[in-house]
């Protein structure tokens, strides 16, 4: 059908032609012509044809003077064509060699850029000024990047650019304020970038802006950015901060009410559950408190839910609260921790007997992460029981040959603190400490930079390391 509709015209042309010959034909006659004593006499078909080839020669006289006359303008518009596509090719091979980390090639590519967008008649694209700011960047030059950053602000195809590289000098100055701002800008305008969302979140974190943080959470994990479960646990590290404000504003009701919503969303997190008890202790509801933490305790077999759960017993007499302890043990018969954790509430007792029981089920787990703590209750009982001083000096240098104990180590700067904190007290990373075993042999990183659009460094990293929880499991 279609092969049909395009001969259809040449079908028509030809049928108009052989029409004409035929009506010419069935029709002659001749036609006269007398011009300066000359008189010229010509059949009537033959001067038709006469007069169209004239037209057609005539046509072509006037296209070929035509071109003749544009050929210098459009040998010009080649030439800045060429030129600038030139000029985006050298744009291409700068910005790869940005990548490629080849400072001279970067600059030597945007100077011949900026060279054939001249020639070209043409303005710079905007994308020259992001090569011009990475090439300054890459020179050390921070003063004329910021410049370029900043006039792509006021292009909207290079607005988010600039601000990513504004952001990104503002973090590595360390000047939070402006970076938060920065970020906040950038999420209007893309309100889906990942990186966008946890950066706001890190900032508003670290500038210790819980309401807004919480706010920014609730975006990031709608839009993906975080995950649900790591959502839900910064939404309780979240909480506990709120919480811990409000309790140092006086605002008891409302301290102990976000407490127990962030013990609720993760009743085995071990800082929820040992605040939790602590502000219910306070209000006089110590046995709901206990009850907290031996939820907590089921779940994680934390050493700081045991060390609250003696905190709340502090009234009780030693033996009464060793009793009590027993059943941290019911709950956790195979762990360790249960074992030394009764072990020292009867150490205090000077119940030897039952605390070298205790030692002696939790030694019997095998050597781990708890022997640091082992040895020196072994010390502790050799000294109390005994007063056996080599054997209590013994026992405290297997402590120092033995693995270190678990702490809190930030997964961001390796730094090591013994309470929980929802930043880092180094670093100030949000929710970056990590229940485990810190390795020494590693200096810590607390130059790093965390929080970086990609490319540089990881935002707002929620996996823990592998040897590492949060909760202590």
């Amino acid at each position: 059908m279609r092969r049909a509709l395009r001969i259809l015209p040449a079908i028509v042309l030809i049928i108009v032609v052989v029409a004409a010959a035929v009506f010419f034909a069935d029709r002659p006659g001749t036609i006269g012509i007398t011009w300066l004593g000359w008189r010229i006499e010509m059949a009537l078909g033959v001067a038709v044809l006469a007069l169209v080839v004239l037209v057609t020669v005539l046509w072509f006289l006037l296209s070929l003077l035509a071109r003749l006359t544009r050929a210098p303008r459009h040998l010009a518009g080649r030439r800045r064509d060429q030129r600038r596509l030139e000029g985006y090719r050298a744009l291409t091979s700068g910005l790869v060699a940005v990548a490629a980390g080849d400072a001279r090639a970067a600059e030597r590519l945007h100077k011949r850029a900026e060279l054939m967008f001249r020639k070209g008649q043409l303005d710079s694209p905007p994308l020259t000024r992001l090569l011009s700011a990475q090439a300054a960047l890459m020179r050390g030059d921070s003063a004329m990047a910021e410049g370029e950053f900043s006039a792509m602000l006021g292009d909207p195809e290079t607005e988010f650019l600039g601000l990513r590289g504004l952001i990104l000098q503002a973090l590595k100055r360390g000047d939070d304020a402006t970076a938060l701002k920065l970020t906040t800008r950038a999420n209007e305008l893309k309100p889906s970038t990942a990186w966008v969302l946890q950066s706001q979140l890190a900032l508003e974190t670290r500038a210790q802006e819980w309401r807004k943080a919480t706010a920014t959470l609730k975006q990031a994990v709608k839009k993906g950015a975080i995950s649900a479960e790591t959502g839900r646990h910064y939404q309780a590290t979240l909480l506990i901060a709120h919480s811990r404000r409000a309790a140092g504003e006086g605002l008891a009701r409302d301290a102990l009410s976000y407490a127990a919503q962030a013990h609720g969303l993760d009743d085995g997190f071990a800082p929820a559950a040992t605040h939790y008890a602590r502000l219910l202790r306070d209000g006089n509801r110590a046995a709901k408190g206990l009850r907290a933490l031996e939820t907590a305790w089921v779940r994680t077999g934390h050493p700081q839910v045991a060390e609250a759960y003696d905190q709340l017993l502090a009234s009780e007499a030693p033996v009464q609260r060793l009793k009590r302890f027993e059943r941290l043990v019911e709950l956790r018969p195979s762990d360790p921790e249960s074992h030394l954790a009764a072990a020292a509430i009867a150490l205090n007792a000077r119940l030897w007997g039952e605390a070298r029981r205790h030692l002696g089920h939790a030694g019997a787990q095998g050597p781990g992460p708890w022997s640091g703590r082992l040895s020196h209750l072994m010390a502790e009982l050799e000294q109390g029981e005994h007063g056996n001083g080599e054997a209590r000096q013994l026992w405290l240098e297997r402590a120092v040959r033995g693995e270190a104990d678990p702490t809190w180590v930030c997964g961001a700067c390796g730094a090591e603190t013994h309470g929980w904190e929802p930043l880092c007290p180094s670093c100030h990373n949000f929710d970056s400490l990590a229940w485990r075993t810190p390795d020494r042999t590693e200096g810590t990183r607390a130059d790093r930079i965390d929080i970086l659009p990609p490319g540089e460094t990881t935002i707002l990293d929620p996996t823990a390391p592998a040897t590492a929880s949060r909760d202590g499991t």
